[in-house]
């Protein structure tokens, strides 16, 4: 009886209740590839900006970072390659990224931690992989996401894949001087792709519709499908540059970002 008096229905609960409680602990979070996209042919980043940070569109997410991107008072410039890593955990109260070849703290931004590194191949960072620990009571979903980057330019030729075109804005399609409504037939055709396409699509119907073969499979004169060879004909539009058949896949292979800023100086 004394048991049961001191014990009460009350505070039987708020004990059962705090013995479930989470216990404070690090937490791992795997990165899957959110923030890329694969288009069959190559992986792109969803949201790519290369361009200076006067321009407001290369950013390192808040973190202050790019000020000293190559050291003390050497800041960001343009096209050099980066991801700005995002973890949501409402609650934690520190958070440490694991990157291919280092280990770093992330930067409190807000609600989230952020951190801006280096660029690293998609392959690298699903196939490593990336992870996120983080410490404290944790309310929602969790979640390790790349936001934006630059996928830098390692190669003298260059491709641009369907699925940056895809992505691209305004800006992009404006520098090359082609509109993403003009007519396949009147623009891949011939010198990308032999054969017109009974359908009549748009360039951007091409890019947008799923199914790489839907409007003409491998053809000459690069044995690419009209999906691909949509993309080669926009990358040989873009000024100064030519368009490389054997990097075709490559994801550092295209000289501009989604918003048509070159990755390299230009005259």
């Amino acid at each position: 009886m004394k048991i049961t008096r001191v014990f009460g229905a009350p505070v039987l609960a708020l004990l059962l209740t705090l013995l479930a409680a989470p216990a404070w602990a690090t937490t791992v979070v795997t990165y899957t590839g959110q923030g890329f996209s694969w288009d069959g042919n190559t992986h792109n980043l969803n949201d790519e900006r290369c361009g200076l940070v006067g321009q407001e569109i290369a950013d390192d997410g808040g973190t202050g970072q790019f000020a000293n991107w190559h050291g003390p008072g050497l800041p960001y410039r343009t096209g050099d390659g980066y991801l700005v890593w995002v973890l949501t955990a409402n609650g934690a109260t520190s958070a440490t990224l694991h990157l291919p070849n280092k280990t770093v703290q992330m930067i409190k931004v807000g609600g989230t931690f952020k951190y801006a590194s280096s660029y690293y191949l998609y392959r690298k960072l699903v196939g490593t992989p990336v992870t996120a620990t983080y410490e404290g009571y944790v309310k929602g979903n969790v979640q390790l996401v790349v936001s934006h980057g630059c996928q830098p330019l390692r190669t003298p030729g260059a491709w641009c894949s369907p699925g940056f075109w895809r992505n691209a804005s305004q800006g992009a399609w404006d520098l090359v001087g082609v509109d993403k409504y003009a007519a396949f037939n009147d623009t891949v055709v011939p010198s990308f792709y032999i054969t017109p396409s009974p359908a009549m699509p748009t360039l951007i119907q091409v890019l947008t519709t799923p199914g790489a073969n839907t409007f003409g499979s491998a053809a000459p004169p690069y044995g690419l499908n009209a999906y691909r060879a949509t993309a080669a004909y926009l990358t040989s539009r873009i000024p100064l540059f030519k368009f490389d058949p054997k990097l075709v896949g490559n994801e550092c292979a295209c000289p501009i970002d989604n918003h048509g800023n070159y990755k390299i100086p230009v005259n």
